[in-house]
């Protein structure tokens, strides 16, 4: 199973569910600038962890718009 990177998964999804990052922000209910900082490379200062519960829901976002698309 391959591993996709926290920033891959949230720049695939924001491009398949074609929205800005403020809108897929408020899609998952976050703040922006938390978007921001998931979005940051990994060696970055203000870098942060994906928590596995948004993982899990963006994930579930995206099988749902897959299945109505």
């Amino acid at each position: 199973m391959k591993i996709v990177s926290q920033q891959d998964l949230l720049r695939d999804a924001m491009t398949q569910l074609a929205m800005t990052r403020a809108e897929f922000a408020k899609r998952i209910s976050v703040p922006r600038r938390t978007l921001d900082k998931w979005l940051l490379p990994e060696g970055s200062a203000d870098a942060r962890a994906l928590p596995e519960m948004a993982r899990s829901y963006i994930k579930e976002i995206l099988e749902w718009h897959s299945g109505n698309t």
